[in-house]
């Protein structure tokens, strides 16, 4: 009879235990448990990042250039001082001073035969008075008229002759001229390479010179990213060489023109030369050809954002759940900028809302929730 009693008593247990578990489960379905937070106004800057590389603002290259003729004299060294309209390097021309040489003999002639037929046309006009005397002004016109003319007329051609002559003169100069090149501007010299064919990476210039107080990062924009650069924007500096360090300046250039075609650069990749302006005061413990990282900031504003958790995506929508009266309530939204963690939220939620972050895959609209 005990014996019974107590199977009795097991079953009941048991019954009561999966009946339990089944009320717990069926309002576990029905109710969660969840966290929430309220908007949050943040400054949001949007930014692009792209590589760079430190280079002289101002700098010099001087190349061999074979068309002014063999080139005899570098006259600086790694590290001088140079200032503006200095020499650099000097070549010679022989082929050049002997036309000029030549140039020079013909102005002289050109010279001396307008000079010579300036007094022959002197010489006819003596030979007309003194024939008007004989036989008549009008007769003696007519009879030295054609040597006249022709003397005129020689003198003319001679003339021109002389101007084209002295023209190529003021072009010989010029060209003379050339053979001394100079600095065009103040600084000091960089690097002088010896004289050498141009090799697959392009021709070394003989002389490179430059100012060492006057650094800007120069670097590339995608297509998309000229988009939002421009002149003026705030940037930040940092190199992998100097972890520990950053440095600012501002957009002072977006190139307008790509800098190589697909064709040229052997990529589908359009790019656009940027350089950055670099501020001034700051201690800057790079050399030039260092790499950097080039922050541009192309926009800042305030913004209502919520954690990334909070948003869920539903094909193109974007909603989150807020709490109201104990129960889980869908509000699509729209969505802005973003920083690593945050999303802007431009509509869809109010500033006092208690929104959902980290919603457990089971919760839906309408369902129970509770704080934890």
């Amino acid at each position: 009879m005990k014996k019974k009693v107590w199977i009795s008593i097991a079953v009941v247990t048991v019954l009561v235990v999966i009946i339990g578990f089944n009320v717990y489960n069926t309002y576990a379905s029905k109710s969660a448990e969840v966290e929430t937070k309220t908007l949050k106004s943040e400054n949001i800057n949007t930014t692009v990042m792209t590589p760079g590389t430190l280079t002289l603002a101002n700098e010099s290259l001087l190349f061999d250039d074979q068309t002014k003729g063999e080139l005899t004299t570098v006259h600086v060294a790694e590290g001088d001082s140079v200032s503006k309209g200095d020499k650099v390097l000097t070549y010679e021309n022989p082929d050049l001073k002997m036309e000029k040489e030549q140039n020079d003999i013909t102005i002289e002639s050109l010279y001396l035969r307008i000079n010579s037929l300036d007094k022959q046309k002197t010489r006819l006009q003596e030979k007309e008075d003194e024939l008007a005397d004989d036989v008549g002004k009008e007769e003696a016109e007519e009879t030295m008229e054609a040597e006249l003319e022709q003397v005129q007329m020689d003198i003319r051609m001679a003339n021109l002759d002389l101007r084209q002559a002295l023209l190529q003169r003021d072009r010989l100069k010029e060209r003379m001229t050339e053979l001394t090149v100079t600095s065009e501007i103040d600084g000091i010299v960089i690097e002088v390479n010896e004289k050498t064919s141009p090799t697959t990476q392009g021709e070394k210039p003989l002389v490179r010179l430059g100012s060492m107080d006057d650094l800007v990062v120069k670097g590339k924009l995608s297509e998309y990213d000229t988009l939002s650069v421009e002149d003026g924007q705030r940037v930040t500096l940092t190199s992998d060489a100097v972890p520990d360090q950053e440095w600012t300046g501002k957009v002072s250039d977006v190139g307008y023109l790509p800098e190589a075609s697909a064709a040229e650069s052997g990529s589908n990749a359009v790019q656009f030369p940027v350089t950055i302006t670099i501020d001034e005061g700051q201690k800057l413990n790079l050399k030039p050809g260092f790499q950097m990282i080039v922050e541009i900031e192309t926009d800042s504003h305030d913004a209502m954002t919520l954690p990334f958790s909070a948003v869920l995506q539903d094909g193109d929508e974007q909603y989150v759940y807020i709490v109201e009266k104990g129960k889980a309530v869908r509000k699509d939204i729209k969505t802005g900028s973003s920083t690593a963690e945050r999303i802007e939220v431009s509509s869809g939620v109010k500033k006092d809302d208690q929104v959902v972050i980290n919603p457990p895959d089971k919760l839906k609209d309408g369902m129970e929730v509770k704080l934890k």
